[in-house]
């Protein structure tokens, strides 16, 4: 007797092939039959007539670890109910593993407040074993972040690393990809990583190509200065002969727009002459990112600590402000996502600027210092077009590049970005069904088989038989993501079923109490 069997609906297998009208039977959490009509005895039959069967959708830049949601909330419903059932963490250069010393956890504290956190692990290996220990509503497998180790190392010193220190590094990789890493993440643009050299990063390259992990990289600029960060991550993959992957690709600012077709060309030359190379998109107009993060460079080295003390500076103050005014920021449309000051949430900085009597730069270095740094923003900074013509290209996968929450974590007064409750339900019915850009198989190989083969995720990204039996079960005429800006904690419509490893995570489009997630090794 089979566990459970899908009968009548349409399989789209996520290999590209084409769908066809089936039944899927699943025992002991695999997939134990394919096939037109299967008529065996079950102890679930789920009629999927007129719907859609796909393998579970796979996040592949997913900040659930370094946001601590995953802990929070472990069902990690806001996921579940897209569709998700497989997340790669570790990401954009932090991970909350290996923790070589009591500065790594650092790395993320412009997500976290660490003082509320407890690890009980240092290397990768304990904690995917603590985690193992834990009820996950879906799986998880994470990088290296390359910032968690080099702050671990050298604290918030910004220089470059000597030789010896890159070796030990080196070794620090090479020892978290024996334990199950996927392979290193790097966060360029951030102040911690800025001083990496593109020999130190080939260098460890070499380290994850010889484990067939892949270097995944948060460029070092998204705007003015693309088109060489995106040489930068081609020329690493080229020399250390290691797959690269780029995360949440994308333009930001008017003036950058145009560089979209000539990336996507270096992309697809590389691609042609045979460098390994693959980004991701998620399928919104605003980023979400950190405020500091406007901040000039130079004035982001060395942390939080020492960013406020340069505010604080009357000199090191106006030269911020002057730079902040160089800069072609649209004051109106930068809207506060998340901080300590619950009141200015939902606020513009023109607004915020206004009400106090500030310029919109002033405004913008005292809500970083009366929140302590943490504090994340809406900013309409990017290209509609442009942003399709990603979603649509071969190389590319969608991802979150958000967090798994709960409808409950409203409560706390933030906001989140909608992608976090509706990207793959957003991404299928806009790019599949309303434009038909693509086909319905070849968009679900975007989230399932093709992250699966990029990254090595064993026995998953397919409908075949012995593979684990994550599963989707959709409605294709109205899948369908309903969070917004202004109210993103609403889960997507569409999804009937959602399985993971054979266990039933979402009935009837209600998700449960299910936590069938198991914890993945390279």
């Amino acid at each position: 007797m089979y566990d459970i069997i899908i009968k009548n609906g349409t399989l789209i297998d996520g290999a590209g092939g084409t769908p066809v009208i089936g039944d899927i039977a699943i025992k002991d959490g695999v997939i134990s039959a394919l096939g037109e009509s299967i008529e065996s005895p079950s102890e679930l039959t789920i009629d999927a007539r007129d719907k859609f069967i796909t393998p579970g959708f796979i996040d592949v830049t997913s900040h659930s670890d370094t946001t601590w949601t995953l802990f929070d909330y472990p069902g990690q419903e806001s996921l579940i109910t897209q569709g998700v059932t497989t997340i790669l963490g570790g990401n954009c250069g932090a991970s909350i593993a290996p923790l070589i010393s009591p500065h790594a956890i650092r790395s993320i504290e412009k997500w976290t407040d660490i003082s509320r956190i407890n690890t009980n692990w240092q290397g990768l290996g304990e904690f995917l074993s603590y985690l193992s220990g834990r009820p996950l509503g879906i799986n998880f497998g994470t990088f290296i972040g390359h910032g968690t180790l080099r702050r671990g190392l050298i604290g918030d010193a910004p220089r470059a690393l000597s030789p010896e220190e890159m070796r030990t590094m080196g070794l620090l990789i090479e020892r978290s990809m024996a334990e199950g890493a996927f392979g290193l993440s790097t966060g360029l643009s951030y102040a911690h990583e800025a001083f990496a050299t593109i020999d130190e990063l080939s260098f460890y390259a070499k380290i994850i190509r010889a484990k067939n992990g892949v270097y995944k990289t948060h460029l070092r600029s998204e705007g003015g200065a693309l088109i060489g960060a995106v040489n930068e991550a081609i020329r690493i993959g080229r020399e250390a002969e290691c797959a690269v992957h780029i995360s949440h690709l994308k333009a930001i600012g008017k003036k950058s727009w145009k560089y979209i077709k000539t990336l996507t060309e270096m992309l697809e030359l590389a691609h042609t002459n045979g460098i390994t190379v693959h980004f991701d998109v998620f399928p919104y107009a605003r980023t979400g990112s950190l405020l500091s993060q406007l901040l000039p460079s130079w004035a982001r080295v060395g942390g939080f600590e020492k960013i406020f003390h340069r505010i604080k500076d009357p000199i090191m103050r106006e030269r911020i402000i002057s730079a902040l005014g160089d800069l072609t920021l649209h004051y109106d449309r930068i809207i506060i996502a998340s901080a300590n000051a619950k009141h200015i949430v939902n606020k513009s900085i023109q607004q915020l600027a206004e009400s106090g009597g500030l310029s919109p730069e002033e405004a913008l270095l005292e809500i970083l210092l009366v929140n302590n740094g943490r504090v994340s923003i809406f900013n309409k900074t990017l290209s509609v077009s442009r942003m399709k013509m990603l979603l649509e290209h071969p190389l590319a996968m969608i991802a979150s590049d958000g967090s798994g929450y709960s409808d409950a974590h409203k409560k706390n007064g933030d906001l989140v970005h909608p992608r976090s409750f509706g990207t793959f339900p957003h991404f299928l019915h806009t790019c599949a069904r309303d434009s038909q850009k693509l086909t319905w198989e070849k968009a679900i190989e975007k989230i399932t088989s093709l992250p699966a083969t990029t990254f090595g995720i064993a026995r998953r990204g397919f409908l075949r038989k012995n593979y684990f039996a994550d599963i989707v079960v959709f409605d294709p005429q109205t899948i369908k993501d309903t969070a917004t800006y202004k109210k993103p904690f609403q889960y997507a419509i569409g999804l009937s079923w959602v399985i993971v490893n054979g266990k039933i995570a979402l009935e009837n489009g209600i998700v449960n109490s299910t936590r069938a997630g198991a914890v993945l090794k390279k």
